[in-house]
């Protein structure tokens, strides 16, 4: 590895480690944003009087399909660790595609194929049954346990950075990684921050971030949108 890629891939890991803590903040701030919006528009259609109330049904009934409200979504059910996974995985990491390895080219590496070799690598090691069959603590099996649910999570949804970081954790002997595979990082980071831009622009996360001006703007808009309801909200200050 050339010294130029060595620094760009160290600067590329701590630029992916940062956007994925912020990331986990942005997901688990915003569960919060949900069921607290969700319950502050309850306790405001709670109050609204009969005839209100009658003028958001009909609203709704006039939809096709009807809106509702939010609910709080649940938490994205992640793979069964008692998923099966390959009993002989390869141990070789480098993959070409067939189609680009015309005479006097050089090979293409497949994102596809490497993320499966460094999973099934990964998932030799973390397995419950497997860790469980080298005679590990429960506290370590459970480590494991998880450490397996976010290789799985990772591979599923290409995520190269997340893997590659669970394999570097896992002290796995992996090769350094080509300007292409640093790439697919950059690409890891890009999604990343597009996820988190998607978070900060829910209505819930207004309201929940905001002062007590924008709190109100959001609860107005969002009634507006779901319901085609102009609410008094001053009123209830």
């Amino acid at each position: 590895m050339s010294k130029q890629l060595k620094y760009r891939l160290k600067k590329t890991l701590k630029n992916a480690e940062f956007v994925h803590a912020d990331l986990e903040y942005h997901q688990e701030l915003s569960q919060e944003a949900l069921r607290g919006f969700q319950e502050e528009i309850n306790k405001l259609l709670m109050a609204l009087s009969e005839e209100d109330k009658q003028k958001i049904q009909d609203f709704l009934n006039a939809q096709a399909p009807p809106m509702a409200p939010p609910s709080v979504p649940e938490d994205p059910e992640l793979p069964k660790p008692e998923e099966d996974v390959d009993e002989n995985p390869s141990t070789d990491i480098v993959s070409t595609d067939i189609e680009s390895s015309a005479e006097g080219e050089v090979p293409k590496v497949s994102k596809t194929d490497e993320l499966k070799k460094l999973f099934r690598r990964i998932a030799e090691r973390t397995h419950p049954d497997k860790a469980a069959s080298r005679g590990l603590s429960d506290r370590e099996v459970e480590k494991m346990r998880r450490l397996f649910m976010r290789a799985r999570e990772a591979h599923d949804s290409s995520n190269w950075y997340t893997l590659y970081s669970i394999a570097l954790e896992l002290c796995l002997d992996i090769k350094s990684p080509s300007e292409e595979e640093v790439g697919w990082i950059e690409e890891d980071i890009k999604k990343t921050l597009a996820q988190i831009a998607n978070i900060a622009n829910l209505t819930a996360w207004h309201w929940y971030i905001g002062d007590d001006l924008a709190k109100r703007m959001a609860l107005r808009f969002y009634f507006q949108q779901a319901f085609g309801f102009d609410y008094p909200l001053e009123a209830t200050d």
